[in-house]
């Protein structure tokens, strides 16, 4: 991956935190290769206080794990 598209990447998990830790619901949903056209299928609204805290959490891991690769990719520049 270039630096370039992981930087946006970690751009945008940081603004997905922040998203989510102030949001009252999440919507979520399962999307089907066949039926893409029809958007979100089985989804369901949460409150942010069911699963709002549990999404940051998997955000904060994955910009820890992007910040990481973004480290290793510099020294190797």
């Amino acid at each position: 991956m270039a630096i370039d598209d992981l930087m946006r990447q970690i751009q945008e998990t940081e603004r997905l935190i922040t998203v989510y830790g102030n949001a009252d619901e999440v919507i979520v949903g399962t999307e089907d290769q066949i039926y893409t056209r029809r958007g979100l299928i089985n989804r369901i609204t949460l409150t942010a206080a069911e699963i709002g805290e549990q999404i940051v959490n998997i955000l904060e891991r994955r910009l820890v794990a992007m910040r990481g690769e973004l480290e290793k990719l510099s020294a190797e520049h």
